[in-house]
């Protein structure tokens, strides 16, 4: 056989097993979804669930991305729904509770990806467990859900935010939850479920 020829078979070999790699990396997320019981979510009915929100122009081209860790305090709406957000690094899925506040520039990232954000001010135990309760009965969550304390929003309100859409209550209300999630979730410009996830 000619060294020619095993250069080649080896270049071959290379890019079978780089594949084959990939192969099983895409696989086990797709496997690990469907046995945890949250296969790929279909986009939302698109209803007019919540309030539309104008979505916030380019302001930082080509695609509205700052520097992760800088600040912006100009959005639109309380809690955000579009506009500037960090290149990288946005948040995993799950419920955020002891881990502290995630910075909306980092959330924006995630409505941009078409998952949804419940913000909260709620002190009391009960109202958080209650939340908590009600978002594991929404399809997908793992893939497609964050919920994270918000000092911003007045005490005892929630807020919950798809990309240019908010809808906000003083209670916890499963039903206005549910329908926002379900008429939004997967909506956003660019379709990337989380690829991990945080607390409950």
């Amino acid at each position: 056989m000619s060294k020619q020829l095993k250069k080649r078979i080896r270049g071959w070999l290379g890019y079978a097993a780089a594949a084959l790699v990939a192969f099983l990396v895409i696989g086990s997320f797709v496997l690990q979804g469907f046995i945890s019981g949250d296969a790929p979510a279909e986009s939302g009915t698109g209803e007019d669930v919540g309030a539309q929100v104008d979505r916030m122009p380019i302001i930082y081209k080509p695609s509205n991305h700052i520097p992760v860790g800088n600040a912006f305090s100009d959005y639109n709406s309380l809690p955000p729904t579009s506009g500037p957000h960090w290149e990288t690094n946005w948040a995993s899925c799950g419920f955020y509770d002891d881990e502290g506040e995630v910075p909306d520039e980092r959330i924006v990232h995630n409505l941009e990806h078409g998952q949804i954000v419940i913000s909260h001010n709620l002190g009391n135990q009960i109202d958080i467990d209650a939340l908590k309760d009600i978002t594991k009965e929404l399809s997908n969550r793992r893939q497609w859900l964050i919920v994270r304390p918000y000092s911003s929003l007045q005490p005892g309100e929630i807020a919950i935010t798809a990309w240019g859409w908010l809808d906000k209550f003083n209670e916890v209300n499963p039903n206005r939850i549910k329908d926002f999630y379900e008429a939004h979730v997967n909506n956003g410009p660019e379709s990337i479920t989380c690829l991990g996830t945080s607390g409950g």
